[in-house]
């Protein structure tokens, strides 16, 4: 340490005590979260894939890489509330149309974002938002003007530069507005990429001591796909493998600056998806599995839906060339930061709500780790038992059909186990259902479609 960063941090310690200086220890944390990129889009995650993806084998070879880990729901803005807040958009009914009526987090909810800022972190999000804001009388939330809230800013992030919902922008948010002056589509991937390298820099060679915490929310590999020209043609699986291919190069461009600066060794680093891959993109690359051996899609229950590439880099706790099968959800990693960082979660009584830690799988990955049943949008899952209640749209949990599957003998679903199991099916049946029955759903998801439809409309 110079002597410039000796006397920055004395002064630290005797301005703001020994407990603001102990935050210099913690770890900063970085999630780069991909958009609709599926189990087998990767290299780490598929041998056969027919996308190169360097940068996430690199990171798989330099930490742990996860093979049952699943996002919250099997679209976006459940996913990325499942994440933000620890609590499973099955138990708040949270759906992507609920971004267009107005805030998907409610301002009671603490997010990742705000129990990390109480622990003294610097909060900052690049990337797809996709949980809506306030919608002002006489405004659509498409198209949305003016003084932004309801948003990142108000849900515990200090910086905030992306776009309100998926794909590029003509007109990005920075902070609290949207932009004015216009900018290329096609570049806006590089200048977000260029955004988070900057705030890596920042907080690198700054002479605060707060922690980082880094949120990067991608817009590859979703709908449109418009890679630059230099990716153009670096694949074989068409636009959507080239997509992921400029995908693949931010998350290298974010390992470096990390690596640059001298942040890896307690640098927390985390790459994973939303959802899985979706039947429409995967159409247009012929003989490219993109969920791999997963049955289904984006928006399904099956796991292909939701079983989703999930690495972690610390090099300071986790070992390199890991792989974990313990069961995660994203919405675990609220209680897991919240562990490593001895935080109460009692603390946060409207968060939280189906988080459950895996710091002890960082430690060791073999470790024993006994998740609770896990809901995703249609399914129940309990350790190596799958059902399934609804096999055909995201976001409703009616019991339309039943089917079970042994996940440990049949990872592709494609042996419904109903009839031999009857019994296991009723156990598992009769848990979700007392699980729907404590649901506390969000006022917009319990008034009728049709007045719902109508306020959107207004």
């Amino acid at each position: 340490m110079n002597s410039r960063n000796i006397t920055s941090v004395l002064l630290a310690m005797i301005c703001f005590g020994t407990s603001e200086f102990a935050s210099a220890d913690k770890p900063n944390i970085v999630i780069v979260y991909a958009d609709d990129m599926g189990y087998g889009d990767c290299t780490a995650y598929n041998s056969k894939s027919k996308i190169p993806t360097p940068n996430i084998d690199s990171l798989a070879k330099q930490g742990m890489r996860f093979t049952d880990a699943h996002s919250p729901g099997a679209t976006c803005t459940a996913s990325r509330y499942g994440l933000l807040t620890g609590t499973s958009p099955v138990r708040t009914g949270v759906l992507n149309g609920t971004a267009s009526t107005g805030p998907a987090i409610d301002s009671s909810e603490i997010t990742l974002a705000e129990m990390l800022n109480d622990q003294g972190y610097a909060t900052h999000m690049i990337g797809k938002w996709h949980l809506g804001f306030n919608i002002p009388k006489g405004q659509r939330h498409n198209n949305l003007t003016g003084r932004l809230t309801g948003g990142p800013l108000d849900r515990g992030f200090d910086y905030f530069h992306g776009n309100d919902k998926s794909g590029p922008s003509s007109y990005p948010i920075l902070g609290r507005s949207k932009t004015t002056k216009a900018i290329n589509e096609i570049d806006q991937n590089r200048i977000l990429c260029n955004d988070a390298i900057r705030i890596i820099r920042d907080h690198a060679t700054s002479d605060h001591i707060k922690p980082l915490f880094l949120y990067y929310a991608l817009l590859e590999p979703h709908n449109p796909q418009v890679p630059e020209p230099e990716f153009e043609g670096k694949s074989d699986a068409g636009t959507y493998g080239d997509y992921v291919v400029q995908l693949d190069h931010w998350l290298g461009k974010v390992m470096g600056a990390i690596n640059d600066h001298g942040l890896k060794e307690n640098t927390l680093l985390i790459f994973a998806s939303d959802n899985g891959a979706s039947k429409r993109n995967l159409a247009k690359c012929p003989g490219h599995d993109g969920n791999g051996v997963l049955s289904g899609f984006k928006a399904m229950p099956l796991e292909g839906g939701h079983r989703v590439p999930m690495i972690v880099r610390w090099p300071d706790r986790v070992m390199p060339s890991t792989t974990s099968s313990a069961l995660i959800n994203q919405t675990d990693l609220f209680a897991t930061f919240a562990d490593l960082l001895e935080v109460d979660l009692s603390s946060y009584p409207n968060s939280a709500r189906d988080s459950y830690s895996f710091a002890a799988v960082l430690d060791d990955p073999e470790a024993a780790h006994r998740r609770q049943p896990m809901p995703v949008v249609g399914s129940y899952r309990k350790g190596k038992w799958k059902l399934i209640v609804d096999n055909y749209r995201a976001g409703s949990e009616q019991v339309k059909s039943v089917e079970l599957y042994d996940l440990s003998q049949d990872l592709s679903e494609t042996s419904n186990l109903i009839k031999t199991h009857p019994d296991k099916a009723a156990e598992l049946l009769n848990e979700y259902k007392q699980y729907l029955s404590s649901r506390n759903l969000k006022s917009i998801m319990t008034k009728p479609k049709r007045q719902r439809r109508s306020k959107q409309k207004k």
